[in-house]
């Protein structure tokens, strides 16, 4: 039908505009068609008159405007022919002339079928926001001089969702989602500096009704912003070392999706910093139920990656534990010592492992024997026993023996005395 096919060329001219000022030109054209020439059409086919409609007919001159500066822009082709020669047949056979959208224009003829919703609710939303903001042009010196009232862009607007076929809830959509962006605008900017206080609830709560949003999607965009300002926190908190497996625990229980404001990779790092505490926390006790299942269920984390992770890095701090040990039993450093070497034990629980190898074995005596002597439980002393490669008669000796370390430093505060 020429109608409908009138109406793709002046979409394909909202398409190929070079600004908003051309396509919202474009628009009005198409209403404005739509309004003198369709209308008359289809009131001559069916022969029912619609009535008028409310609205003053102020802008007539600008549309009319608008309608001439677009024809004198008319070349060869042959969509501006047809477009042009159609709206003069039309004009031609009218006996009495009623200024553009002072009148119902009419819905028998629409693009329902012919474009999908996202494009019928995209090019209806870009004149939504012209109606939001005005039209405006360059005056003298770069001012910018309003050219369109308000009033007249939201009757072209009304007019446009008849001609695209969008529904009554489609349209609310659109209004929806635009009121949506202003309220998360102005929220980020009240929300910017702190959380929800009684202050800024209130603040909140009269944007919202100025600017008419529903009140449960309001609440939907202040949560989604308390949501993206607790996964920076939390993020940065975690590279940083600030954030605990407690605290995350504590956020889980108030009714906070981890997977909402965690990336995963975020929580394996938090994973093996809970875990490396464990490994250094010199008890010699590693929790299986805790660390294998407890721990990953609350991170929502794989089990078996995480099972992993955490065997990978006892068998790492497993061998460095010996090493930094030594180390200590050199500096005379006893609670040293005995601090690592629970840690040891608490890898060793976590990853069982063969008995050690030193290239001084008297040096894993003297470890053992410095543990000895600070009255660990039996089982404690036995697996070291085990681990350190002391045989039963060498541990028997050691537990005769005087302790050596103390020996020296009575000597060096006697020498001192």
């Amino acid at each position: 039908m020429q109608v409908r096919r009138m109406f793709k060329i002046y979409l394909q001219r909202v398409r190929g505009a070079k600004s908003a000022t051309e396509s919202a030109k474009e628009i009005r054209m198409m209403v404005n068609f739509n309004t003198t020439v369709a209308t008359q059409l289809v009131e001559d086919i069916t022969g029912n008159r619609p009535d008028t409609t409310s609205e003053e007919p102020a802008e007539v001159d600008d549309v009319k405007k608008d309608e001439d500066l677009g024809s004198s822009k008319v070349d060869d082709r042959k969509k501006d022919e047809d477009l042009e020669w159609l709206s003069l047949r039309s004009l031609k056979n009218k006996k009495t002339y009623r200024p553009p959208l002072t009148r119902k224009g009419q819905t028998e003829i629409t693009l329902r079928d012919d474009l999908s919703e996202k494009e019928k609710k995209n090019i209806y939303g870009r004149y939504l926001a012209l109606c939001l903001t005005g039209t405006f042009s360059k005056g003298p010196l770069g001012v910018k001089m309003a050219t369109k009232s308000k009033d007249y862009e939201f009757v072209v607007l009304d007019q446009l969702g008849q001609i695209l076929g969008l529904t009554s809830k489609e349209i609310m959509e659109v209004h929806r989602s635009f009121a949506e962006k202003a309220f998360r605008k102005k929220a980020e900017v009240i929300l910017a500096e702190g959380g929800l206080t009684e202050g800024r609830i209130e603040q909140l709560d009269e944007l919202q009704k100025e600017i008419g949003l529903p009140p449960q999607y309001a609440q939907k965009v202040i949560k989604s912003i308390a949501t993206e300002k607790m996964t920076a926190t939390l993020e940065a908190g975690v590279r940083q070392g600030k954030v605990s497996l407690k605290e995350l625990r504590e956020h889980k229980k108030n009714g906070i999706d981890l997977d909402s404001v965690l990336s995963v990779s975020s929580r394996e790092l938090l994973l093996k910093k809970t875990v490396d505490d464990i490994f250094s926390s010199s008890t010699g006790e590693f929790d299986e139920e805790e660390v294998y299942e407890k721990i990953p269920q609350d991170l929502n984390i794989n089990a078996e990656k995480s099972k992993r992770v955490v065997q990978e890095l006892a068998k790492s701090r497993l061998s460095n534990s010996l090493i930094q040990a030594v180390a200590l039993l050199r500096q005379r450093n006893r609670h040293g010592v005995v601090s690592v070497l629970d840690n040891l034990l608490a890898c060793d629980k976590a990853v069982p492992s063969q008995p050690l190898s030193w290239e001084r074995p008297e040096e894993l005596a003297d470890l053992f024997f410095v543990y000895l002597k600070s009255d660990p439980a039996p089982e404690k002393l036995s697996r070291l026993k085990y681990l350190l490669n002391i045989d039963d008669s060498t541990a028997e000796a050691l537990r005769r023996m005087e302790d050596r370390l103390v020996d020296v430093a009575e000597e060096q505060e006697e020498f001192v005395l």
